[in-house]
């Protein structure tokens, strides 16, 4: 399930990303070109790289390739680093379901403000807790994740494989 849950946040990671290119490129050229610009597209591009950088985030956490602390894994001993994976894994899934908490509490207090992004897509507004709901969504997969990987520690970590 979890496999399943990564491939999905990686294809919607790849078009948001893909849409935001397209979109700042023809900003880009209808304002160096025609002195004009597309009204709803810096709003969108600006909500669009808080949702990359949570997609991301997702991502990373998936595939264990977040930061880390490199100072503690410089211990030669294998069990002192497979506690210490252990220790940092249970905070970071502590710390991202609190997160996910506080995004909840936030997006309750945004729905009763009633702020509406206006001109968000071809001059239509929404609210902008429908965009903020990404926040909670995705801290909550990356307590997952983080969970996954202390209730099924890998063997070995292979984290540093998979970046070369």
């Amino acid at each position: 399930m979890l496999s399943i849950i990564r491939k999905i946040v990686g294809y919607l990671a790849s078009a948001v990303l893909s849409w935001m290119i397209i979109l700042a490129a023809t900003q880009l050229l209808l304002r160096w070109f025609f002195s004009t610009g597309i009204s709803w597209a810096d709003i969108q591009l600006r909500q669009m790289v808080l949702l990359t950088g949570l997609l991301g985030g997702v991502l990373a956490a998936s595939e264990n390739r977040h930061i880390r602390i490199d100072l503690l894994d410089h211990f030669g001993n294998p069990r002192i680093k497979k506690i210490l994976h252990l220790v940092m894994s249970i905070l970071a899934t502590g710390c991202t379901f609190f997160l996910g908490y506080l995004s909840i509490s936030f997006i309750i207090s945004e729905r009763e403000s009633g702020t509406l992004l206006r001109n968000f897509f071809f001059g239509i507004g929404i609210p902008q807790w429908y965009i903020e709901l990404a926040m909670p969504i995705c801290f909550f997969l990356m307590g997952i994740f983080f969970l996954s990987s202390v209730i099924f520690p890998e063997k070995e970590d292979n984290s540093e494989e998979k970046l070369t």
